[in-house]
C-alpha cells in the first residue's frame, strides 16, 4: 500500500490542487471557514473535496437552531462536512478500482491524505483560499468524526489550522 500510495503522490496532489483553483474560480467572493477531504477509503478509496463558507454555515446554523438543536449540537456539526450543504462537495476521485477492507491500509491511506493537506499549506492553491482567520483543515472517513481528524494530525504536527477543540 505505501509504494502504491508513493506513486499516487504527484497525481493526487494535482488533482488537489486543480479541483481548488477550479473551484475557486466561480467562489472567489465566498470566505470558507473549512476545507474537508470527507472519504469512504473503504469503498474504492473514495475522497470527497469539501469546503463551507461562512455564509452556508449561518444559513445551516439558522435552519437546526429554529428546529431546536443546542449550541453544542450545532458546534459538532460545524466541522462535520455530512452536515453542509451537499452542494459544497465540489470534486471526488476514488483512488482505488476495489474495495479496501483491511483497517490497517484504511488507517495508512487516512494518514497519507493528512501528509498531501500539510503539503497543500505550502502551496500557492492553498495561499488564494479566501479564508477566515480560523480556518480548518480535515481528513476523516465515513464513520468518523472531525475529532478522529485532529488526532491524526496532532501524530505529525500541531498546526492551529488541524485544531478544532
Amino acid at each position: 500500500m505505501e509504494h502504491f500510495l508513493e506513486k499516487q503522490q504527484e497525481y493526487f496532489f494535482n488533482f488537489l490542487t486543480d479541483s481548488i483553483d477550479n473551484f475557486l474560480l466561480d467562489h472567489s467572493d465566498e470566505t470558507f471557514y473549512a476545507f474537508a477531504l470527507d472519504c469512504n477509503i473503504y469503498e474504492e478509496g473514495e475522497i470527497n473535496l469539501c469546503f463551507n463558507t461562512v455564509d452556508l454555515w449561518q444559513e445551516t446554523t439558522n435552519y437546526y437552531a429554529s428546529r431546536g438543536h443546542s449550541n453544542i449540537q450545532l458546534e459538532e456539526m460545524k466541522y462535520n462536512s455530512s452536515d453542509w450543504d451537499e452542494n459544497q462537495r465540489f470534486a471526488s476521485l476514488h483512488l482505488f478500482d476495489d474495495w479496501v477492507e483491511d483497517e490497517q491500509d484504511i488507517e495508512m491511506v487516512l494518514e497519507w491524505l493528512c501528509q498531501q493537506i500539510i503539503l497543500l499549506t505550502d502551496s500557492e492553491t492553498f495561499e488564494r483560499i479566501p479564508k477566515t482567520e480560523d480556518f480548518k483543515l480535515l481528513v476523516y472517513d465515513h464513520d468518523e468524526t472531525p475529532s478522529d481528524s485532529q488526532e491524526r494530525f496532532e501524530k505529525i504536527g500541531m498546526s492551529e489550522l488541524f485544531q478544532i477543540e
